[in-house]
């Protein structure tokens, strides 16, 4: 469903197309002045704007180069009164993708709507190519980084436990001993983070593991769940898990999809959390996972009620290092590790999200990716009977 936003300062025009747009399968929205209309923008994010040149105040070029600015940009169709145009050919120039004249009809706005959603789609998709191909560059980059780096580590790890020994064995007085011995634990669990994080960078670059154990989706998200139970409890969320019956059936890969699942849970959770310490409110923590069939592929979702993240960010969440959390709480890798996977898959991971409202992560993975070709022993009955 195309979500448009309808912006003129004649309330009733507005009201009356949005409605009409919605009578046409359309999500709908209004705004009656340029402020008012980049506030909508941030918070419904439109793939279309339907936008009258002429408005007092902040004008509609004013306003058409304000919603061009934003991230994610969505497509602007001008209308105007304007018999000369002149106005709509700065507007075209302004970055607008059409324009039509008042009183227009309804029919040739839908198609002007239709193209410029597809044109919107076009654009994403072409975003989408060019982070798919950044991350690959990164991950080859991340690889050789993490190899690198692992070696002198674990030297670095062995010789603290050989120093260990040397402290036992020359029998160093007690509150020293306690010293060096507090000094070498704190340098193993700094290695150990290290370690952690290289494990991460070797994961950017995604191959899919044919062969690797396999599990179902409602499986791995109640084991996943019951992992985290206390947790969940102690933050008092509420979880609704609703996943249609073929989904039992269906094999997926275990590994790849409990690293995606744990990652965008773990930071649901973080989000709930930071909300309730942020706020100091008692409003319901919730997570719900769904996952259903749509056409000829598997969507997941995932959605909490947490901070929310703010429009600007949305574009960068999926970038390697870039995180919302506080420094020392994050290192960014969890939501590009899981664009990785899925996008390894033929799939795509996209999310939606209001400031104070949570997000909600939706991952659509074609069926084929999870398609394993069985073959029988040579003992087998069945073998025997195709030969």
């Amino acid at each position: 469903m195309v979500r448009v936003l309808v912006v003129d300062d004649e309330r009733d025009f507005a009201d009356l197309l949005a409605e009409r747009l919605r009578t046409r399968g359309m999500e709908a929205h209004t705004a009656y002045s340029g402020p008012e209309a980049l506030e909508t923008v941030r918070t419904v994010a439109p793939e279309v704007v339907v936008l009258d040149i002429t408005m007092p105040g902040m004008s509609g070029l004013e306003t058409l180069h304000a919603v061009r600015a934003e991230k994610p940009s969505p497509e602007v169709i001008l209308l105007t009164a304007d018999s000369t145009l002149n106005t709509a050919v700065a507007g075209m120039k302004g970055g607008a993708r059409d324009y039509l004249t008042k009183p227009m009809d309804i029919d040739i706005l839908v198609a002007a709507i239709g193209e410029a959603e597809g044109r919107h789609l076009e654009t994403l998709s072409r975003q989408r190519m060019a982070q798919t191909a950044k991350l690959a560059a990164l991950g080859e980059l991340a690889t050789g980084v993490a190899h690198e780096i692992n070696n002198p580590l674990q030297v670095v790890i062995n010789e603290i436990g050989w120093i260990e020994e040397l402290v036992m064995e020359a029998q160093v007085e007690g509150s020293r001993r306690d010293e060096i011995m507090s000094s070498l634990e704190l340098l193993r669990n700094q290695a150990a983070r290290c370690k952690g994080i290289t494990a991460k960078l070797l994961t950017l670059r995604c191959t899919l593991d044919r062969r690797g154990a396999t599990s179902n989706l409602p499986d791995l998200a109640r084991a996943l769940l019951s992992a985290r139970r206390e947790r969940i409890t102690s933050l008092g969320v509420n979880v609704d898990e609703s996943w249609i019956q073929e989904l039992a059936a269906i094999p997926v890969s275990a590994s790849e999809w409990e690293q995606v699942l744990a990652n965008i849970v773990d930071n649901a959770l973080d989000a709930m959390e930071a909300d309730r310490t942020g706020e100091g409110t008692e409003k319901e923590m919730f997570l719900g996972l769904r996952g259903h069939l749509v056409d000829a592929g598997l969507e997941v979702s995932v959605r909490d009620s947490g901070c929310g993240i703010e429009d600007h960010l949305l574009t960068r969440i999926f970038e390697p290092f870039f995180s919302t959390k506080e420094v020392g709480k994050g290192i960014g890798l969890g939501l590009a590790i899981c664009h990785g996977i899925i996008e390894a898959m033929g799939g795509s991971i996209t999310v939606r999200s209001t400031p104070g409202h949570g997000s909600t992560f939706t991952i659509r993975v074609p069926m084929a990716v999870h398609a394993h070709k069985e073959y029988n022993r040579p003992d087998d009955p069945a073998s025997a009977k195709e030969e």
